[in-house]
Parts: C-alpha cells; structure tokens; sequence
C-alpha cells in the first residue's frame, strides 16, 4: 500500500461526527435519485430516518442520455420545491448522469452523498462517512466561498472603471476609425445568456458590415458552417468582416468594449466565454451550472486554444473553471491571457 493510500484508509476509518452528519445539526430533507433497482435499498439506508435527514422526493433515472435534459428539469424542480440541502446517489448512475446530477446539486448548494462508490467527478475529494456498518460516501460538499466572490466583484468594478479611464483614449481613435472604414454603428450589440439565464447585449467594436446579420441570415450555407463550426466562421472565409474588423479581431482590440458589461455586472473579467441561446445545447444537464456565474471577457477556453478547442471539448473546459473556481485560478487565467491573445494573433496572419 502506498503512502497516500495508507493516509486515506485512516481517514475512511474516522466516527461520522468527525465529517459533519450529527443528528441535531443536519438533520432535514433529502432527495434520493438512483436506478429503479438501487433506490429501494437507498431508502432503507439508517441516515434516512428520524435521526438524520428525511426523505423530500425521489427521481428514478434510466442510463440514456437522451433524457439527461428531461433528468436535469425534473431534479431542479425537486429541489427548488423541497429546499431539500442534500443529493442521496442511489448507486452507480453513469458517467454523464452522474455529471448532471453533481452539477445541479452544486447549483442548489447541496451536500452529494452516495450510498455505495460510484463515478467520481472530476475535481472533488471523495470522503467515506461510516454509520455503522452501512457507510456513505460524500462525493461533494458545497464550497462556502462568499468572501472570495465578493472580492470577485470588487475587483471586476475597479479594474474595469480603472482600465476604462486609462484606455479611453485609444477606445475614442478605434471608435473614429470604424466610423471612417466602413457605414454603421461603432459598437455591436450582440444579445447572449448570461448569469441565472438572463440575456445581456454583449458589446464589442463593429467588425462586420452593417448588414451583417441579415446576409447570415438569408445566406443557408454561410449559416450552416457558421453552426457546424461551433457559432463562428473563421475570418479569412467570412465575407462579412471589415479590413479593419479582421485587425481588430486579431488584436482582441474588438473586445474592450466587454469592460463596460462587467463594469455593470452583466459579465466579470474572468468566467466561462458567453454563448447565444443555441450553444446551451452542448452543455445538456450541466448548463444550470454554466450560467451560475456571470461570463467572462476571458476564461480558461480563452487561454487554452481559443477557437483552435471546439465543441464538446469546449463545454468540457468552461464547466471545468466553474467547478473548480478559485481567486488563484482566475489569477492565472489572467496572467496567460496576453500570451494565448499573442498566439491567437499569430495564428491568423
């Protein structure tokens, strides 16, 4: 045995008092979701009775990941109707119903416990809980971080008013030269999903003619590679930049205007890049979880490939930064944003 199994066997051996479940303090309801086959056993389980929690509702759930939408909705709804603070795991659910589930529980600040090992997901520190001889295993526990996104906020409203008044004159020679290049506004108002679902005009520079959503619209192949190429079309094939739009994009000059987004809380520094409507479809089950935060003017996809990472592989890294935030996270990601923007730059010349 290693060393750091031998550490983890000594910490699975610990009294359940020592990792939270009391009867007096946890003691309220729970929601139990499992295969039809594993939940009756769940339900007998000794931490589901008058000492410990109470059982609020029970979603029984197939293996086909087809129906992890319909899943998702009806788990929402259990929780949000029974305020219930614990997730039960009746048994092995799947990889990806297994990701569906954590990621709501983590929407609704749930404890996720187990009844017997299942999949593990990805970026939690599973504990074994001992009652008895019937033991649970907590797969996750809710992340108390209220100060750190405090100090979140605060640092998105003053780098942003500070980068503001700095770079206002070189936002007023961009604007002038837009003006002069190419007929239209100066900024592009581009509606997205944002924080809790609410939608948000996303702003950029204009880098496309004025006309360019009605030519997306009325062209059928230029809007087919625009969806098959994960909601984009690569410059150099895309007839409706400008001259100066393709320098601006090459720059990620196009992007400042996003300081006055998150000046206002439509979006942070730091998140999940914001999506239209329709890309929601590739985070089927965990979008609850994507839209918990506010988006961001950069993120880990941002610094990890950018448009070279695409769909699933993108919906991967953006739920990944939200499952594993921390302040020293969004630190890094800040410090590797000039240098993906640098090779982004590069790439397209």
């Amino acid at each position: 045995m290693s060393e750091q199994q031998a550490k983890r066997s000594v910490r699975v051996e610990r009294p359940l008092s020592t990792v939270g479940i009391t009867p007096s303090r946890n003691r309220g309801p729970a929601v139990v979701v499992g295969f039809a086959s594993d939940v009756p056993r769940a339900l007998e389980h000794p931490v589901l009775g008058e000492s410990h929690f109470s059982v609020a509702g029970v979603l029984t759930v197939e293996d086909d990941e087809r129906l992890l939408s319909q899943y998702a909705n009806e788990l929402n709804g259990l929780l949000q109707r029974s305020a219930a603070r614990v997730v039960m795991v009746a048994g092995p659910l799947g990889r990806e119903t297994m990701r569906m589930v954590s990621d709501i529980a983590q929407v609704h600040g749930c404890r996720l416990l187990a009844v017997m090992p299942t999949d593990v997901v990805a970026g939690h520190d599973p504990v074994v809980l001992w009652e008895g001889d019937a033991p649970l295993v907590q797969l996750a526990e809710h992340r108390r971080n209220s100060l750190a996104r405090s100090l979140k906020r605060a640092a998105d409203v003053l780098v942003s008013l500070a980068a503001l008044l700095v770079l206002s004159p070189a936002l007023a020679i961009i604007a002038v030269a837009i003006r002069l290049d190419s007929r239209g506004p100066v900024l592009f108002r581009h509606w997205r999903v944002g924080r809790g679902g609410e939608g948000f005009h996303c702003l950029k520079f204009r880098t496309m003619s004025e006309d360019a959503e009605s030519r997306l619209a009325a062209d059928a192949g230029l809007a087919t590679e625009y969806r098959a190429n994960g909601f984009r079309i690569p410059d150099d094939r895309d007839p409706r930049v400008t001259g100066l739009g393709r320098w601006l994009r090459r720059t990620s000059l196009d992007e400042l205007p996003q300081l006055f987004n998150v000046l206002f809380g439509e979006m942070s520094l730091v998140g999940p890049r914001p999506v239209v409507p329709e890309e929601l479809t590739h985070f089927a089950g965990s979008e609850r979880l994507l839209l918990s935060v506010r988006p961001g003017m950069t993120g880990l996809w941002a610094v990890s490939g950018r448009h070279r990472v695409a769909y699933p592989e993108r919906a991967d890294l953006e739920l990944g930064y939200v499952r594993r935030w921390s302040l020293a996270s969004d630190f890094r990601i800040l410090a590797g944003t000039a240098r993906a923007v640098a090779e982004y730059g590069a790439a397209q010349d």
